[in-house]
Protein backbone atom coordinates (compact mmCIF):
# COMPACT_ATOMS: atom_id res chain seq x y z
CA UNK A 1 0.00 0.00 0.00
CA UNK A 2 1.28 3.56 -1.01
CA UNK A 3 2.12 6.51 1.38
CA UNK A 4 2.01 10.37 1.08
CA UNK A 5 5.99 10.89 0.99
CA UNK A 6 5.64 13.81 2.49
CA UNK A 7 3.37 13.04 5.48
CA UNK A 8 3.29 9.18 5.76
CA UNK A 9 0.04 8.86 5.65
CA UNK A 10 -1.22 5.87 4.34
CA UNK A 11 -3.11 5.85 1.23
CA UNK A 12 -6.05 3.99 0.22
CA UNK A 13 -7.38 2.69 -3.50
CA UNK A 14 -10.21 5.36 -2.45
CA UNK A 15 -7.72 7.82 -2.61
CA UNK A 16 -7.68 8.82 -6.79
CA UNK A 17 -6.97 12.46 -6.68
CA UNK A 18 -3.26 13.39 -6.96
CA UNK A 19 -3.59 15.62 -4.03
CA UNK A 20 -3.04 13.92 -0.48
CA UNK A 21 -6.41 13.93 1.59
CA UNK A 22 -4.37 14.58 4.76
CA UNK A 23 -1.62 17.34 3.94
CA UNK A 24 -3.14 18.55 -0.04
CA UNK A 25 0.79 17.84 -1.33
CA UNK A 26 0.56 16.85 -5.36
CA UNK A 27 1.68 13.30 -4.94
CA UNK A 28 2.86 13.52 -8.66
CA UNK A 29 5.17 16.84 -8.36
CA UNK A 30 5.95 16.67 -4.90
CA UNK A 31 10.01 17.06 -5.08
CA UNK A 32 9.72 16.39 -9.07
CA UNK A 33 12.90 18.39 -9.41
CA UNK A 34 15.26 16.63 -6.78
CA UNK A 35 13.93 13.26 -8.40
CA UNK A 36 14.86 14.36 -12.14
CA UNK A 37 17.72 15.42 -10.78
CA UNK A 38 18.50 12.72 -9.08
CA UNK A 39 18.05 10.48 -11.64
CA UNK A 40 20.10 12.97 -14.33
CA UNK A 41 23.13 12.12 -12.03
CA UNK A 42 22.46 8.59 -11.70
CA UNK A 43 22.57 8.59 -15.88
CA UNK A 44 25.63 10.67 -15.82
CA UNK A 45 27.38 8.12 -12.92
CA UNK A 46 26.85 5.10 -14.94
CA UNK A 47 27.94 7.00 -18.57
CA UNK A 48 31.07 8.07 -16.74
CA UNK A 49 31.27 4.52 -15.14
CA UNK A 50 31.41 2.58 -18.70
CA UNK A 51 32.78 5.47 -20.74
CA UNK A 52 36.50 4.67 -19.76
CA UNK A 53 35.66 0.99 -20.81
CA UNK A 54 34.68 1.84 -24.44
CA UNK A 55 37.50 4.07 -24.73
CA UNK A 56 39.68 1.50 -24.03
CA UNK A 57 38.27 -0.73 -26.42
CA UNK A 58 38.30 1.63 -29.20
CA UNK A 59 41.95 2.21 -28.56
CA UNK A 60 42.62 -1.43 -28.86
CA UNK A 61 41.19 -2.20 -31.73
CA UNK A 62 41.44 0.36 -34.25
CA UNK A 63 42.29 3.65 -32.43
CA UNK A 64 45.75 4.25 -33.56
CA UNK A 65 48.23 3.21 -36.40
CA UNK A 66 49.74 0.55 -34.63
CA UNK A 67 45.87 -1.03 -32.85
CA UNK A 68 45.02 -1.10 -36.96
CA UNK A 69 48.40 -2.87 -37.72
CA UNK A 70 47.99 -5.87 -35.67
CA UNK A 71 44.15 -6.24 -36.93
CA UNK A 72 46.60 -6.72 -40.55
CA UNK A 73 48.87 -8.84 -38.63
CA UNK A 74 46.02 -10.63 -37.54
CA UNK A 75 44.46 -11.76 -40.48
CA UNK A 76 47.62 -12.53 -42.69
CA UNK A 77 47.90 -15.97 -41.38
CA UNK A 78 44.90 -17.04 -42.79
CA UNK A 79 45.86 -16.12 -46.22
CA UNK A 80 48.72 -18.60 -45.28
CA UNK A 81 46.81 -21.29 -45.32
CA UNK A 82 45.72 -20.90 -49.41
CA UNK A 83 49.15 -22.04 -50.02
CA UNK A 84 50.51 -25.56 -49.94
CA UNK A 85 50.66 -26.35 -46.34
CA UNK A 86 51.42 -30.45 -47.02
CA UNK A 87 52.97 -32.17 -50.02
CA UNK A 88 51.89 -35.55 -50.20
CA UNK A 89 54.48 -37.80 -52.43
CA UNK A 90 51.24 -40.26 -53.30
CA UNK A 91 51.00 -43.41 -55.98
CA UNK A 92 49.62 -40.66 -58.37
CA UNK A 93 52.74 -38.23 -57.77
CA UNK A 94 52.77 -35.18 -55.83
CA UNK A 95 49.85 -34.01 -54.28
CA UNK A 96 49.95 -30.41 -52.71
CA UNK A 97 47.28 -29.74 -50.45
CA UNK A 98 45.95 -26.61 -48.53
CA UNK A 99 42.97 -25.10 -46.85
CA UNK A 100 40.46 -25.73 -49.68
CA UNK A 101 41.67 -29.73 -49.53
CA UNK A 102 41.64 -30.05 -46.20
CA UNK A 103 37.68 -28.75 -46.14
CA UNK A 104 36.76 -31.06 -48.66
CA UNK A 105 38.43 -33.41 -46.73
CA UNK A 106 36.78 -32.93 -43.77
CA UNK A 107 33.75 -32.59 -45.54
CA UNK A 108 34.10 -36.13 -46.93
CA UNK A 109 35.14 -37.83 -44.38
CA UNK A 110 32.60 -35.83 -41.62
CA UNK A 111 33.92 -33.38 -39.05
CA UNK A 112 33.38 -35.53 -35.94
CA UNK A 113 35.34 -38.66 -37.45
CA UNK A 114 38.18 -36.69 -38.25
CA UNK A 115 38.54 -35.37 -34.31
CA UNK A 116 37.94 -39.28 -33.19
CA UNK A 117 40.56 -40.04 -35.55
CA UNK A 118 43.23 -37.02 -34.31
CA UNK A 119 42.01 -38.08 -30.72
CA UNK A 120 43.60 -41.87 -31.35
CA UNK A 121 46.76 -40.51 -33.14
CA UNK A 122 45.43 -41.21 -36.79
CA UNK A 123 47.52 -39.12 -39.42
CA UNK A 124 46.64 -36.20 -41.27
CA UNK A 125 43.48 -36.31 -38.63
CA UNK A 126 45.67 -35.12 -35.52
CA UNK A 127 47.89 -32.39 -37.94
CA UNK A 128 44.19 -30.84 -39.12
CA UNK A 129 42.84 -31.23 -35.73
CA UNK A 130 45.79 -29.34 -34.75
CA UNK A 131 45.97 -26.50 -37.87
CA UNK A 132 41.88 -26.07 -36.83
CA UNK A 133 42.53 -25.19 -33.08
CA UNK A 134 45.06 -22.85 -34.41
CA UNK A 135 42.89 -21.16 -36.95
CA UNK A 136 40.13 -20.98 -34.28
CA UNK A 137 42.51 -19.21 -31.99
CA UNK A 138 42.90 -16.57 -35.20
CA UNK A 139 39.57 -15.66 -34.36
CA UNK A 140 39.42 -15.53 -30.62
CA UNK A 141 42.02 -13.41 -30.85
CA UNK A 142 40.70 -11.06 -32.48
CA UNK A 143 37.69 -10.52 -30.76
CA UNK A 144 39.54 -10.42 -27.47
CA UNK A 145 41.34 -7.55 -29.08
CA UNK A 146 38.59 -5.02 -27.79
CA UNK A 147 39.60 -6.49 -24.15
CA UNK A 148 43.47 -6.01 -24.61
CA UNK A 149 43.60 -2.77 -23.10
CA UNK A 150 41.35 -4.02 -19.93
CA UNK A 151 42.83 -6.04 -16.81
CA UNK A 152 44.96 -9.15 -17.52
CA UNK A 153 44.54 -7.70 -21.47
CA UNK A 154 48.50 -8.04 -22.46
CA UNK A 155 48.57 -11.31 -20.38
CA UNK A 156 45.50 -12.87 -22.43
CA UNK A 157 47.20 -11.67 -25.67
CA UNK A 158 50.39 -13.19 -25.14
CA UNK A 159 48.80 -16.57 -24.08
CA UNK A 160 45.91 -16.28 -26.58
CA UNK A 161 49.38 -15.90 -29.40
CA UNK A 162 51.09 -18.82 -27.79
CA UNK A 163 48.00 -20.91 -27.93
CA UNK A 164 47.81 -20.20 -31.94
CA UNK A 165 51.42 -20.89 -32.52
CA UNK A 166 52.38 -24.15 -30.27
CA UNK A 167 49.10 -26.27 -32.19
CA UNK A 168 51.01 -24.69 -35.44
CA UNK A 169 54.36 -26.01 -34.86
CA UNK A 170 53.41 -29.41 -33.21
CA UNK A 171 51.50 -29.87 -36.60
CA UNK A 172 54.90 -29.16 -38.74
CA UNK A 173 56.40 -31.86 -36.51
CA UNK A 174 54.17 -34.69 -36.38
CA UNK A 175 54.42 -34.40 -40.51
CA UNK A 176 58.25 -35.18 -40.25
CA UNK A 177 58.32 -37.34 -37.64
CA UNK A 178 55.28 -39.43 -39.52
CA UNK A 179 56.49 -42.59 -41.27
CA UNK A 180 54.22 -45.29 -43.02
CA UNK A 181 51.50 -45.66 -45.64
CA UNK A 182 47.77 -44.58 -45.42
CA UNK A 183 45.15 -44.22 -47.86
CA UNK A 184 43.77 -40.84 -47.55
CA UNK A 185 40.86 -39.60 -49.41
CA UNK A 186 42.10 -35.81 -49.37
CA UNK A 187 40.38 -36.31 -53.09
CA UNK A 188 36.55 -36.46 -52.68
CA UNK A 189 36.68 -39.12 -56.17
CA UNK A 190 39.32 -41.59 -55.20
CA UNK A 191 42.22 -42.60 -52.53
CA UNK A 192 45.16 -41.79 -52.63
CA UNK A 193 48.15 -44.34 -50.99
CA UNK A 194 50.66 -41.58 -49.20
CA UNK A 195 54.05 -42.74 -49.10
CA UNK A 196 55.86 -39.73 -48.09
CA UNK A 197 54.47 -35.94 -46.71
CA UNK A 198 56.60 -32.92 -45.91
CA UNK A 199 55.33 -29.62 -45.15
CA UNK A 200 55.15 -27.04 -47.46
CA UNK A 201 55.43 -23.29 -47.77
CA UNK A 202 52.52 -22.34 -46.55
CA UNK A 203 53.08 -24.62 -43.73
CA UNK A 204 56.22 -22.44 -42.65
CA UNK A 205 55.06 -19.11 -43.62
CA UNK A 206 51.97 -19.65 -41.05
CA UNK A 207 53.82 -20.03 -38.21
CA UNK A 208 56.21 -16.91 -39.30
CA UNK A 209 52.99 -14.63 -39.59
CA UNK A 210 51.92 -15.68 -35.96
CA UNK A 211 55.37 -15.57 -34.39
CA UNK A 212 55.50 -12.12 -36.08
CA UNK A 213 52.15 -11.46 -34.27
CA UNK A 214 53.46 -12.37 -30.98
CA UNK A 215 56.27 -10.26 -31.44
CA UNK A 216 54.10 -7.51 -32.56
CA UNK A 217 52.04 -7.93 -29.02
CA UNK A 218 55.19 -8.21 -26.91
CA UNK A 219 56.31 -4.91 -28.67
CA UNK A 220 52.74 -3.09 -27.86
CA UNK A 221 52.62 -4.92 -24.24
CA UNK A 222 56.27 -2.81 -23.43
CA UNK A 223 55.59 0.16 -25.85
CA UNK A 224 51.22 0.45 -24.71
CA UNK A 225 48.81 2.11 -26.58
CA UNK A 226 47.50 5.52 -26.67
CA UNK A 227 43.96 6.23 -25.04
CA UNK A 228 41.86 9.11 -26.03
CA UNK A 229 39.74 9.62 -22.93
CA UNK A 230 36.72 11.36 -23.75
CA UNK A 231 35.48 13.97 -21.04
CA UNK A 232 32.72 12.89 -18.79
CA UNK A 233 30.59 15.09 -16.45
CA UNK A 234 28.56 14.96 -13.49
CA UNK A 235 26.56 17.33 -12.97
CA UNK A 236 29.09 20.15 -14.39
CA UNK A 237 31.87 18.20 -12.66
CA UNK A 238 34.44 16.77 -14.12
CA UNK A 239 34.02 12.79 -13.13
CA UNK A 240 37.27 11.90 -11.38
CA UNK A 241 36.61 15.36 -9.62
CA UNK A 242 33.48 13.74 -8.67
CA UNK A 243 34.21 10.72 -7.56
CA UNK A 244 37.31 12.09 -6.11
CA UNK A 245 34.60 14.08 -3.47
CA UNK A 246 32.51 10.69 -3.28
CA UNK A 247 35.74 8.69 -2.11
CA UNK A 248 36.71 11.49 0.45
CA UNK A 249 33.37 11.16 2.23
CA UNK A 250 32.33 14.42 1.30
CA UNK A 251 28.50 15.40 1.71
CA UNK A 252 25.77 15.50 -0.84
CA UNK A 253 24.86 18.69 0.12
CA UNK A 254 28.79 20.02 -0.58
CA UNK A 255 28.96 18.08 -3.73
CA UNK A 256 26.31 19.82 -4.96
CA UNK A 257 27.28 23.42 -3.87
CA UNK A 258 30.52 22.72 -6.04
CA UNK A 259 28.03 21.26 -9.34
CA UNK A 260 26.35 24.49 -9.01
CA UNK A 261 30.14 26.62 -9.34
CA UNK A 262 30.85 24.27 -12.19
CA UNK A 263 27.98 24.82 -14.14
CA UNK A 264 27.93 28.72 -13.52
CA UNK A 265 31.32 28.81 -15.11
CA UNK A 266 30.81 26.74 -18.00
CA UNK A 267 27.49 29.35 -18.48
CA UNK A 268 30.00 32.15 -17.85
CA UNK A 269 32.62 30.61 -20.48
CA UNK A 270 29.54 29.79 -22.73
CA UNK A 271 28.47 33.80 -22.59
CA UNK A 272 31.92 34.93 -22.69
CA UNK A 273 32.16 33.26 -26.26
CA UNK A 274 29.15 34.17 -27.57
CA UNK A 275 30.44 37.85 -26.61
CA UNK A 276 33.61 37.83 -28.48
CA UNK A 277 31.74 35.94 -31.08
CA UNK A 278 29.12 38.74 -31.42
CA UNK A 279 32.07 41.40 -30.96
CA UNK A 280 33.97 39.76 -33.92
CA UNK A 281 30.88 39.61 -36.04
CA UNK A 282 30.08 43.28 -35.51
CA UNK A 283 33.88 44.23 -36.29
CA UNK A 284 33.65 42.36 -39.63
CA UNK A 285 30.48 44.01 -40.28
CA UNK A 286 32.21 47.66 -39.67
CA UNK A 287 35.19 46.73 -41.69
CA UNK A 288 32.69 46.15 -44.36
CA UNK A 289 30.99 49.14 -44.54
Amino acid sequence: MASCPNCGKKLHITDWKQDCPACGVNLIYFKSNERLLAESEAAEIEHAKHQPGIDRAKAAFFGSAPAIVRIVLSLLPVSALFLPLCIFDTDGGLKKVNVIDIYKYISSAGFGNVIGNAAKRTFPDTQIALLLVSVIMILVCLICLFMSLGKHGKQRNLILNLIMLVPAVLSVFLTFVFDGILTVPFDITENLTITSAKPGIGAYLYIFLIAVILVYNLYLAKKGLKINHTPCYIGGLPSEEYFRYVDEGMSELEIRKKMVDALTAMQEEVRHKEEEARAKEEEQRSKMK
